[in-house]
């Protein structure tokens, strides 16, 4: 009856150390994914902010392209009195 029992608690412990052994396998390739993830989350960020960057590029641009117009139109006298 002991070898039986020794036999039973060899079984036992197999099948836990084979969950254990998926649950490792399982968490690796979470982590992996979720550096992954990260890794994409990062790329979105810097592509944001160049975005931003050209953003404001353009916003500047306009300005002065704005400032050149109104300047233009003073000189030719073609300014609206309520602009």
């Amino acid at each position: 009856m002991t070898d039986e029992r020794a036999d039973l608690m060899l079984e036992i412990l197999k099948k836990i150390q084979s969950d254990i052994s998926l649950m490792r396998r399982e968490q690796t390739s979470l982590s992996t994914r979720m550096l992954a993830m990260e890794d994409h989350q990062r790329g979105m960020i810097t592509s944001l902010h160049g975005l931003m960057t050209s953003l404001h590029g353009v916003e500047v641009d306009v300005a002065h392209l704005k400032d050149r117009v109104d300047r233009i139109e003073r000189r030719l006298g073609l300014t609206d009195t309520e602009h």
